[in-house]
């Protein structure tokens, strides 16, 4: 072999373990993603006003993975007994590997969204039972490096 067919071999070689490196790291840092549990720890507060409310609740993120977990958002829709009432959002959270991230979050809920979930509200109240509250939503995160995006689809409920 000649010098140019040995510099050429070696360049393709470097290409070929870059490719791996940086598929691999996608790769591992887009499992993490799908791995991330998201629960409602709690409801903080109801607050009642004359066309809407604020509803202040705790979200429990949970990265089980051995990957950290930078710049996660989402935006999400919200579910009381099965009764859409609300959109909520949170971003640029970063979890650590193994760990968990308590999020505060407050949201507006228009009465308008909440007749039918009222009801169900009221129906639970009345047999001494929890009433559901479900958040569906995406959640995007930063992967490789910062230099791309991958998202995951969630549910999280009481």
């Amino acid at each position: 072999m000649n010098k140019q067919n040995t510099i050429l071999l070696t360049i393709l070689c470097i290409v070929f373990l870059l490719i791996a490196f940086f598929g691999y790291t996608y790769y591992s840092d887009a499992i993490a993603i799908q791995q991330i549990k998201v629960e409602i720890e709690e409801i903080n507060n109801i607050d009642p006003k004359i066309t809407s409310a604020t509803l202040s609740f705790t979200m429990n993120i949970t990265n089980p993975s051995s990957k950290p977990i930078n710049d996660l958002s989402s935006t999400f829709d919200i579910y009381i007994e099965s009764n859409y009432i609300g959109k909520g959002s949170f971003s640029d959270i970063d979890i650590e590997a193994f760990s968990t991230k308590y999020e505060s979050m407050t949201i507006t809920i228009y009465y308008n969204g909440l007749a039918d979930a009222g009801v169900d509200i009221i129906k639970n109240w009345v047999h001494g039972e929890e009433t559901k509250l479900t958040i569906n939503g995406t959640m995007k995160a930063s992967v490789l490096f910062g230099l791309a995006e991958t998202s995951h689809g969630f549910t999280g409920s009481t």
